[in-house]
């Protein structure tokens, strides 16, 4: 018997009945359930069959980055398509009329999972949470809380991470880390259709001091127009499937590249600062999130920077004028960031680490609340 299992999520019998008798002749074990449960994250499964009636009731839908999930859908629908992709579904199959499709694609599967084990060996793949940065007001500190949370889940909660800066154009964690690397997201374009590890390992730079791995964008704004949609998804999937946080450092303008970020994190992560303009910026912003589903199901984060005693507006202004709560406030200390910034330097040193400055320690106090 294979090692391979599977779980089952649908009240349809039919469906139920059908897909056990196919995995059984892949002798891959099956369980089914009606409903799902938070438990069926961390269990060992290799395909997730769930129908679109399960994945709607479920609050927060996740699963392990190294599972295969097969969506089931009663009809061609773009809708349900789009949803099945914001999920993370390896396919997605319209019963009973593609139902003949199920062997191809578990044999498929079975493909993949036998070529990792070769490449890998029995190494546990991370559980592949996505975290974007993002606000639409330019200047906010996104880089620096997407660095700062990076280096605390490594070396505080020892957690395998990866950056990803696709602000394309201009680049900016390359400063942060002290990185000087030619190498870019762009290089794996020959090799998308075959995306790996090895792949991903040999174009990023691994922050010796920190354990991040960083995975630069082109820093050209000509060769930004270069970067496909298909490119970044291909290469946030992968990582997803390898790293326990891939961290997105995204660009303020909505484009192809921050929409396909957007698209596929589980956790958004708002940056805004206690400033008219920034709360300008983000109704815009949440305004475009509504019309497209980002964000929703409690996967927007709201994160207030560089707050104050003199700023303009406080946290409970803020959180009364957007109408939502601020889930962490991130304290000003620009003089003592500074050197940091100037020398490349890692913000925290080892595990016990609290933070040197204010915004360290209130990182780390985000990162416990909100990321783990």
């Amino acid at each position: 018997m294979s090692q391979m299992k599977a779980i089952i999520i649908t009240e349809n019998e039919t469906i139920q009945h059908s897909l056990i008798e196919i995995l059984e002749a892949h002798e891959i074990e099956a369980e089914v359930n009606i409903e799902w449960k938070r438990s069926f994250a961390q269990a060992n499964y290799t395909f997730y069959f769930i129908d679109y009636k399960s994945l709607k009731m479920i609050e927060e839908f996740t699963a392990p980055a190294s599972s295969f999930i097969i969506g089931m859908s009663s009809e061609r629908s773009f809708d349900e398509g789009r949803a099945w992709m914001r999920a993370g579904a390896y396919d997605v199959v319209v019963y009973p009329d593609e139902q003949s499709r199920l062997n191809d694609i578990i044999s498929s599967v079975k493909g993949k999972v036998e070529k990792q084990k070769e490449s890998f060996g029995d190494t546990t793949f991370g559980g592949g949470q996505v975290n974007a940065f993002y606000s639409a007001k330019g200047g906010s500190g996104k880089t620096l809380m997407a660095s700062m949370i990076a280096q605390s889940l490594q070396i505080h909660h020892d957690k395998r991470v990866i950056l990803i800066d696709l602000s394309a154009q201009f680049g900016g964690l390359e400063t942060v880390y002290g990185v000087k690397d030619s190498r870019s997201y762009l290089d794996l374009q020959p090799v998308m259709q075959e995306l790996s590890l090895n792949h991903i390992e040999n174009v990023a730079t691994k922050d010796e001091e920190t354990g991040n791995y960083i995975l630069l964008g082109p820093a050209n704004p000509a060769k930004a127009e270069e970067t496909s949609e298909e490119l970044i998804t291909k290469i946030i999937r992968t990582c997803r499937a390898h790293f326990d946080h891939v961290i997105l450092d995204l660009p303020t303008a909505i484009n192809t590249i921050s929409f396909a970020g957007l698209n596929e994190a589980t956790k958004i992560h708002y940056i805004l600062n206690p400033d008219s303009l920034s709360l300008r910026s983000y109704k815009h912003a949440n305004a475009l999130f509504e019309r497209f589903q980002l964000g929703n199901r409690g996967s927007l984060s709201i994160l207030l920077n560089r707050v104050h005693p003199k700023s303009e507006l406080g946290q409970k202004d803020v959180s009364k004028l957007i109408g939502k709560e601020i889930d962490a406030s991130i304290r000003s200390d620009y003089f003592a960031l500074q050197p940091y910034l100037n020398l490349g330097d890692s913000f925290y040193k080892k595990e016990k680490d609290k933070g040197q400055f204010k915004p360290a320690k209130d990182v780390r106090s985000y990162v416990e609340k909100v990321l783990l």
